[in-house]
């Protein structure tokens, strides 16, 4: 791993190199065209495709520069990156029309339709998202500097300093943290920073002690790692901390912990916190073009994954496949077409999707009805107002809403028959 990993900065930096100048696009080889039509058939491809992404820092980016490359080898269209580290802000653009897809992971879509924190604003809130394509877990990690008296999660108390960005993304984490400690959020020791490339740094300049999200194979934790007194990342094993790891999870339901399979060699084997991660789209978005985005992630996935280290383990049909039995956001209906096409498709992934479009539908029909509520009992709808969140909570308990979590097959046909 340790060879692999350089490559994977040294192909990062490279692709960035060749972005354009103009917003993250992705360099266009020669003679490519704009409004090209596909090779497999006569659709019109648009002249560019524009995708919000995380941070030119981050595994995402990179990733999605060496397969944004590929597409526009291809000719079909060019790629144009917008860098958001806001995950609200980035799921609001896909949500305006202003880009396709947006990079994010389960967990975080969760949060969207929950409408917490950030995502709970005048014109925000719940939305009919759709998920395109995994191409990862998720995993995030902790870590302390090398010298740090902290060596398991259990050792974290309030009174450690912890690293974490504004971002409202970061409040499930926070809210676990401060769960798994035994305490308030507001009892915790926040360092607040303005992106995620800051929080390792906080944490080796000795800023903050504990780094409170990064994931394994960024370059961010690569870059700290070789700071003079190293770090340590914790190891969220379930089974030797079970009451720790319960109260952390109770927080964040949708995520698990999972066993790390690659990035720096002090993460890989350890246990960190896991959601699928990948793009997703609204239900509005073309979905012709998503099918055809869909087609050429199934059709050159071999030359993707060999473009980038990390999808080699995640980026196939089949991951794809196994991911969509667990969804509990509904599926695209481009990637759903191709997926028939593929014969794999099945009658209950129709029963889940018909379940997750209607958990939405529950959760976007509340939400506005909870504006209208607020705005008639004269509360201003902040998300710097802790009444206005605490009166969305208060709401949405006494609508009694499903729970946005993953269910099996067997669940949601109950439910469906139950006249869900």
């Amino acid at each position: 791993m340790k060879k692999v990993l350089p490559l994977i900065l040294a192909l990062a930096i490279a692709l960035s190199l060749g972005a354009c100048g103009g917003g993250g696009a992705a360099s266009t080889p020669e003679g490519s065209g704009s409004g090209s039509q596909s090779a497999a058939g006569d659709y019109e491809w648009p002249n560019m495709v524009k995708l919000s992404i995380t941070g030119s820092g981050t595994t995402a980016y990179a990733g999605t520069l060496a397969w944004s490359n590929i597409l526009e080898g291809t000719g079909y269209t060019k790629v144009r990156l917008l860098p958001e580290d806001s995950n609200a802000t980035k799921f609001q653009r896909v949500k305006n029309g202003e880009t396709l897809m947006t990079y994010d992971s389960m967990g975080d879509a969760a949060t969207l339709v929950n409408a917490r924190f950030g995502y709970a604003t005048e014109d925000g809130g719940p939305y009919q998202v759709r998920w395109v394509w995994p191409d990862f877990e998720s995993i995030f990690v902790m870590f302390v500097r090398g010298d740090s008296k902290i060596e398991k999660p259990t050792d974290i108390t309030k009174d450690t300093a912890v690293a974490c960005t504004i971002d409202s993304a970061m409040e499930n984490v926070k809210a676990a943290l401060a769960a798994a400690t035994g305490v308030s959020g507001d009892e915790m020791n926040w360092i607040h920073c303005s992106s995620y490339g800051e929080m390792p740094k906080l944490v080796t300049t000795g800023a903050a002690e504990l780094c409170g999200y990064v994931t394994p194979v960024s370059s961010s934790i690569v870059e700290a790692s070789s700071a003079p007194q190293g770090i340590r990342v914790l190891d969220f094993n379930p089974e030797l901390y079970p009451d720790w790891c319960k109260a952390f999870q109770s927080k964040m339901p949708v995520y698990n912990f999972s066993k790390i399979p690659l990035g720096i060699d002090d993460a890989i084997g350890k246990y960190g916190v896991g959601s699928d991660g990948g793009w997703l789209t609204s239900e509005d978005a073309d979905q012709e073009l998503i099918y055809n985005m869909v087609k050429f992630f199934a059709e050159h996935q071999e030359d993707i994954q060999g473009a980038f280290d990390t999808y080699a383990y995640y980026w196939s049909v089949d991951y794809a496949r196994e991911v969509m039995s667990r969804a509990f956001i509904p599926i695209a209906e481009g990637t759903i077409q191709y997926f028939k096409e593929l014969g794999k498709w099945t009658e209950a992934d129709d029963a889940r999707q018909e379940y997750n479009i209607k958990v939405i539908d529950k959760y976007a029909a509340a939400y506005s009805e909870c504006l209208d509520a607020a705005r008639a009992d004269g509360i201003k709808i902040d998300t710097q107002n802790q009444e206005w969140l605490d009166y969305w909570e208060e709401f949405k308990a006494n609508k009694d809403l499903p729970p946005v979590v993953i269910m099996s097959d067997a669940e949601i046909a109950e439910a469906l028959a139950a006249g869900f």
